[in-house]
C-alpha cells in the first residue's frame, strides 16, 4: 500500500476548509473527515443542495451514510469511479492515501466546472504530473479484501461488522450452538440493560426509562370495559428493571417468543375517556396513572429479514403480548366534571377491586405495551443489524 503523505493531507484539509470558509480544526486528518459531516458540507458548498441530509451524530451506520452520500456526489461531479475511495478506506482507515487521492481528483475537477470560483488544489489539468499521482496510487486499494460500502465494485461484505465492531454489551449467538436459547436470552438482557441507559446515536430513542409517548388511542367495546379513550403525553417508567427469563428465536421464520419479568411499570400522562369499567360509568379528562406490578410478560414478535448495507436486518412486523400481574394501582383525576367526592370514591373502589379491574383493563394495558414494544423494536432493528445478534442468519445474498 502507498505510504501516507502528511503534506498532501494538510493541503487537502487547507483546501476543504478554505472552501467552507472555516478554520482548519485540530486533530488527526482521518478523524476530521471520518464521520462524513465535513465532506457533505464540502459537497453542498461545491454544488448547493447536492446532499439533502447530513447526519451530524448517530450510530456508525448513520455516519457511514454521510460518507456514501459524498461518494455519490463525487461520482456525479465527475470523479472517475476507480478513483473514488471506498467507505472502509476512510471509516476503518483501510487506505487513507486513497482518500487523499480522491479528494485531489475532486479538487482538480473544479477546473472543468465553469461555475466554480473557489480555491484550487494541485496542478492544472492541462499539466502532466505523474510524480504525485501514480498508477500504483490509483490502484493501491485493489487486490485487498476491503469492507466496501457505496461504490464497492462488487466485493463482499459478508461476515464483517462494517459499521464498527459488535458493541461490547451485545452478545452474538449462533443457531447451531446447543446453548443458543441461553445465549439469546443473555443477548436480549444486554439490549434491555443498555437501552435503559441509552445507546449513543440510536436515532429516535434516547432511553427506555423513562420513555415518552405522544399518544395512544384505545377503542374497546366488548366485555366489562366499554370505552373510547386516549392517553397523551405519556411517561413510562420501569423498563430498566426488566429481567429476561427466556428468548426463543425460530430458525424457520425468525419470529421470537420472549418471556420477561417486570417488577413495576408506571404509565402516567393525560387521559380522555368516555365509557365504563365494570359497572362504573367513567367520563372525564385530566391527569392519570396506571401502575401494574409484578408482571410476567410474554411477547410474540413477527419479523421478516431484509438486506441493507451488506448486513441482514430484521423488519419487525408485529408484536403481541400476554401478561399476568399481581397488583395494580391507578388514579384518574377530574372524573365526573370534577365532583371531588365522587372522583375519590370511584378511584378508591377501582383500587380495592384491582383484580377484576386489571382483567377488565387488560386490553388497554396490552395495547399500550404492544404499541411501546413495536415502536421500540422497529426503531432498534432498523438501525442495528440482526446479524449482530445472530451471526448465522441468512446472508444478504441468500435473501429473496
Amino acid at each position: 500500500m502507498v505510504q501516507r503523505n502528511k503534506e498532501q493531507e494538510q493541503e487537502v484539509l487547507n483546501w476543504i476548509f478554505e472552501v467552507l470558509g472555516e478554520p482548519v480544526p485540530k486533530g488527526d486528518y482521518e478523524e476530521i473527515l471520518k464521520n462524513g459531516v465535513i465532506l457533505c458540507k464540502l459537497a453542498n458548498k461545491m454544488t448547493p443542495g447536492s446532499v439533502k441530509k447530513i447526519q451530524e451524530r448517530g450510530t456508525n451506520f448513520q455516519l457511514m451514510e454521510n460518507v456514501q452520500r459524498f461518494q455519490a456526489f463525487m461520482k456525479k461531479y465527475g470523479v472517475p469511479e476507480e478513483e473514488i475511495f471506498q467507505t472502509a478506506d476512510l471509516f476503518e482507515r483501510r487506505n487513507i492515501p486513497q482518500v487523499t487521492l480522491s479528494l485531489y481528483s475532486l479538487a482538480r475537477l473544479t477546473q472543468k466546472h465553469p461555475e466554480w470560483n473557489g480555491p484550487s488544489l494541485g496542478p492544472k489539468m492541462a499539466e502532466k504530473n505523474e510524480r504525485t499521482f501514480t498508477e500504483e496510487q490509483l490502484r493501491a486499494h485493489q487486490g485487498e479484501l476491503n469492507l466496501q460500502m457505496g461504490y464497492n465494485k462488487g466485493a463482499s461484505q459478508a461476515g464483517h461488522g462494517g459499521f464498527g465492531n459488535t458493541p461490547e454489551w451485545l452478545k452474538s449467538c449462533e443457531f447451531k450452538d446447543p446453548e443458543f436459547v441461553q445465549c439469546s436470552t443473555t443477548s436480549v438482557q444486554g439490549l434491555f440493560d443498555q437501552l435503559s441507559k441509552g445507546i449513543d446515536g440510536l436515532e429516535g430513542i434516547e432511553t427506555t426509562d423513562p420513555m415518552r409517548i405522544d399518544r395512544i388511542r384505545i377503542l374497546q367495546g366488548e366485555g366489562p370495559v366499554s370505552v373510547n379513550a386516549s392517553l397523551s403525553k405519556i411517561k413510562v417508567t420501569g423498563f430498566a428493571q426488566t429481567k429476561v427469563v427466556q428468548n426463543q428465536v425460530s430458525n424457520k421464520d425468525y419470529s421470537w417468543i420472549t418471556s420477561v419479568k417486570l417488577p413495576k411499570l408506571r404509565m402516567e400522562g393525560n387521559y380522555h375517556m368516555n365509557g365504563r369499567i365494570l359497572v362504573i360509568p367513567l367520563n372525564g379528562r385530566g391527569k392519570c396513572f396506571f401502575e401494574p406490578s409484578n408482571m410476567d410478560i410474554k411477547f410474540y414478535t413477527k419479523t421478516k429479514l431484509y438486506a441493507k448495507h451488506g448486513h441482514t436486518f430484521y423488519n419487525v412486523t408485529s408484536c403481541k403480548v400476554q401478561f399476568t400481574m399481581k397488583g395494580l394501582k391507578l388514579r384518574m383525576e377530574n372524573l365526573f366534571d370534577g365532583v371531588k367526592a365522587l372522583e375519590d370514591s370511584t378511584n378508591e373502589y377501582l383500587n380495592q377491586n384491582w383484580r377484576p379491574v386489571s382483567e377488565a383493563l387488560k386490553p388497554i394495558i396490552s395495547k399500550t405495551i404492544e404499541d411501546i414494544l413495536l415502536d421500540l423494536m422497529q426503531k432498534i432493528f432498523h438501525q442495528i443489524p440482526g446479524d449482530f445478534f445472530i451471526t448465522d442468519l441468512p446472508k444478504p445474498d441468500q435473501l429473496n
